[in-house]
Order: structure tokens, then C-alpha cells, then sequence
């Protein structure tokens, strides 16, 4: 991954830290030796790089669905259903390096092969995918920038989202929570404004949720009694 970094720089520019604390040299060794087997990187750059026009990224037909979590954190929800459900191939998109590092220790150990990673920007892995292809897209609690002149930075853009409305295959979903009341209201306002989204909930989610509580940053937000909101986006 970091020769894919130093040689396609522009694929993993975002904005933020790709390392949240010093990864150890272990988790730098796993990156570097085990990284590329499990990846579809260097299948997203290629594609990207050599057939502009033919954009169709090679998906296992064998499982029942796909399934992308966007920027997944420690990977606790990612492993838990890649466990649950081994019939649904689960793509999962992260920038953070030791987020990465320790999803791929466990499918290493575990020798799970219904987990492909992606440490590229999440646009570009959105542009290699061909329209309809994808079951359920989950984002959840994506850093908010809540600085107004931050606003740009995020992820869930009126470009983003529709094109992750494109990917979706006909009943195919995207599940989208934040603990930003600020963040809740732009998509709101970005999805209403936009005819294509034509089954959409918004809402405050309540503890009887079965996504409430599902990772850290959820249960951070919970802690310090701050309210959770959802939107769910069906491709009728």
C-alpha cells in the first residue's frame, strides 16, 4: 500500500490524518507484506489509469450481495457481519492506516475471504464501480467538519451522494448516521433538492435501532447524550 501511495499519491489525497497514533511495526510490516492480497487498490487505480471509458469494477458474482462500509474506524461492525453473513462479500473503505491494519490482521488470522479493503479517497473506488452493481452502501458518523468554512471537506457532497445512489442496484440502500445535527440538515437539504432519491427516511434514532450503538464513534455520541440521526436512501 505505501508503494501505491508514494506512486499514485493523488488516489489517496484526502483531508485528515491517515495515521491517527504511531502504527506499531507490526501492524507497518502486516500493511506492507499482506495489504495488496486483500486489496482492490491497485485494481481501482488500473482501471482509473487505463479504461476511462469502460469503467466496470471486477466484483465476485458468487456471493448474494455487496456491500460497502465507508470509512469503518476499528472494523468492528465491518467483522462482525463479514461473520455473520459469509454469503455477502463486504468492501471496506478506510483511510486510516491503523484501521486498515487491524481489519486485515483479522482476516489473516481468520483467513476470511468475504472482506476485500480499499485505502484509496472513496471517490475514486465510487468511480470505478459500474452503475447498479451495489447492494447496501453504510457511512456511519463520518467526520463532520463541523467548521462552516470546513463544510467542503465532507464526505457526503451532492457529487458523493448521488453518485452513491447510481452505484446502488434496484431496492439496493444506502444507511447514513451522524451525531451532527449540521451534517443531518445539508444531506437533507442536498437529498429533497434532488429529484433521482426517490425513497428517503430521515430521522432521530432511537435506542430499539438495531444500527444505534453499532461502533465506537455512535457510542462516544450516546455517551455524551448527544442525539444520533439516520437517513436511509432505497433505489425504488
Amino acid at each position: 500500500m505505501f508503494e501505491l501511495n508514494n506512486k499514485f499519491p493523488e488516489y489517496y489525497r484526502f483531508h485528515g490524518r491517515r495515521i491517527s497514533k504511531k502504527i506499531s511495526v507490526a501492524n507497518n510490516n502486516l500493511i506492507n507484506n499482506k495489504f495488496e492480497q486483500y486489496s482492490i487498490d491497485r485494481e481501482v487505480i488500473n482501471l482509473l489509469d487505463n479504461n476511462k471509458n469502460n469503467l466496470d469494477l471486477s466484483l465476485n458474482k458468487n456471493f448474494k450481495k455487496v456491500i460497502i462500509e465507508v470509512g469503518f474506524g476499528n472494523g468492528e461492525y465491518l467483522i462482525h457481519n463479514a461473520i455473520t453473513n459469509p454469503n455477502f462479500l463486504y468492501i471496506g473503505s478506510e483511510v486510516y492506516i491503523n484501521g486498515l491494519a487491524k481489519v486485515l490482521k483479522f482476516i489473516t488470522q481468520f483467513n476470511i475471504d468475504n472482506i476485500k479493503l480499499c485505502g484509496l479517497n472513496f471517490s475514486y473506488l465510487l468511480k470505478s464501480i459500474k452503475s447498479e452493481t451495489i447492494d447496501e452502501i453504510i457511512v456511519i458518523n463520518p467526520d463532520p467538519w463541523p467548521k462552516k468554512r470546513h463544510n467542503k471537506r465532507r464526505l457526503l457532497s451532492h457529487k458523493n451522494l448521488v453518485l452513491m445512489k447510481k452505484k446502488l442496484k434496484k431496492r439496493g440502500k444506502i444507511f447514513i448516521s451522524t451525531d451532527s445535527k449540521n451534517y443531518f440538515d445539508d444531506i437533507k437539504l442536498i437529498v429533497n433538492n434532488e429529484k433521482q432519491f426517490d425513497k428517503v427516511i430521515f430521522e432521530c434514532m432511537s435506542n430499539l435501532d438495531n444500527m444505534y450503538g453499532i461502533s465506537n464513534y455512535q457510542r462516544k455520541a450516546i455517551s455524551n447524550k448527544k442525539e444520533l440521526y439516520k437517513i436511509e436512501i432505497t433505489h425504488n
